[in-house]
């Protein structure tokens, strides 16, 4: 290291946080399908985003459900920050991919 320089050690978090990430969802073998909105709001807490879970649970939103929310879906649900909407709708993307990789 330089003597006047800083290291960024933010490099190293981002592959260890998807790495755990993946792992959690992997970890549930039950198909997303069958979920119940228990699982869902606990999926949910996996996103750091716990405090909809009280909506999606209101609103009945199951696996089979959640597998096909769109942007439009999150803001007639209430979610109006963008960050959140994006951090749900890539959970999908990947709760998806990882359901169509286990049939």
């Amino acid at each position: 290291m330089v003597k006047g320089t800083v290291e960024a050690p933010c490099f190293s978090i981002v592959p260890k946080f998807k790495k755990e990430k993946t792992q959690r969802h992997k970890a549930n073998p039950q198909s997303v399908q069958r979920w119940g909105t228990d699982e869902v709001a606990a999926w949910l807490d996996l996103l750091s985003l716990g405090e909809y879970k009280e909506i999606f649970i209101r609103h009945d939103i199951r696996g089979s459900e959640l597998l096909h929310l769109e942007r439009r879906d999150l803001k007639d649900l209430g979610i109006s920050k963008v960050g959140h909407m994006k951090r749900i709708l890539q959970g999908i993307k990947e709760l998806a991919k990882n359901t169509l990789s286990d049939l």
